[in-house]
């Protein structure tokens, strides 16, 4: 009987069940495991009470893998959504400090255009506090202009500015909703497992026929440490034409 080292990380390829195709392959893994169990329940009797029959039921398996990097499909997949292409807005804060427009009034230009009624200005020493805010009626604003009259915002003043734009071009946009999860995808997982006899490494994949994403899923963001990890929590479902589970081919 042949024996096998098993440690390679397997590369895994999500298949949606109403079209076939394959919409998702993963090969920058850290981890792929494979997680099965089941309970067992005993008739007991007799003299000291020992175990004489037993029955398992409740066969359950898991798939749980994590990826080094963000993949945006992944992330929609476990939020059941696509990622959308569209223009989207985006909320902006800059400090600057004003300069003369020419005609003694103050001004700020932007590196992108402002949505109508979007600016708020903010008088701050350190950059941070909002010391006086500017009135709304004195503020004009020309493509990435803003204009004020002296009077209301000195020349060489430092202030905040918080405003909104529209994105140029198509931004990549994941929405979560409150009312749609992850979905059940076929899952292929190909690695390969290490032959005790030879030391070569032999080709293993492994069949999920239906498979549940998990849609919980953690964003770490953080100055130190180690790079954010991505885990997918997948559980298996039994075939529906079949009492299949999980299959494991060695090729």
């Amino acid at each position: 009987m042949a024996r096998f080292g098993v440690k390679e990380v397997a590369d895994v390829i999500f298949y949606n069940l109403i079209t076939g195709k394959a919409d998702l392959f993963l090969d920058t893994l850290k981890l792929s495991n494979l997680e099965n169990a089941a309970e067992t329940v005993y008739a007991n009797g007799g003299k000291g009470n020992p175990r004489l029959i037993s029955w398992d039921f409740n066969r359950t398996s898991t798939f749980n893998v994590q990826d080094a990097l963000l993949n945006p499909k992944a992330i929609a997949m476990q939020s059941g959504t696509e990622v959308e292409k569209k223009i989207e807005t985006i909320y902006e804060r800059v400090v600057t400090v004003t300069v003369d427009d020419g005609t003694t009034n103050s001004k700020i230009t932007l590196d992108e255009t402002p949505d109508a009624g979007s600016v708020q200005i903010f008088e701050s020493a350190d950059g941070y506090g909002h010391d006086k805010e500017v009135a709304t009626a004195s503020i004009t604003v020309s493509g990435k202009d803003i204009t004020v009259p002296a009077a209301s915002l000195a020349v060489g003043a430092q202030v905040i500015v918080y405003f909104t734009y529209q994105t140029v071009d198509e931004s990549e946009v994941i929405t979560l909703h409150s009312d749609k999860f992850g979905g059940f995808y076929r899952v292929v997982g190909k690695t390969l497992w290490r032959s005790e006899a030879t030391g070569k490494d032999e080709k293993v994949q492994i069949v999920i026929p239906k498979a549940k994403i998990g849609s919980s899923f953690t964003l770490t963001m953080q100055p130190d440490g180690d790079p954010s990890v991505f885990d997918m929590a997948l559980d298996v479902f039994k075939d529906p034409k079949s009492t299949e589970m999980v299959k494991l081919v060695r090729y």
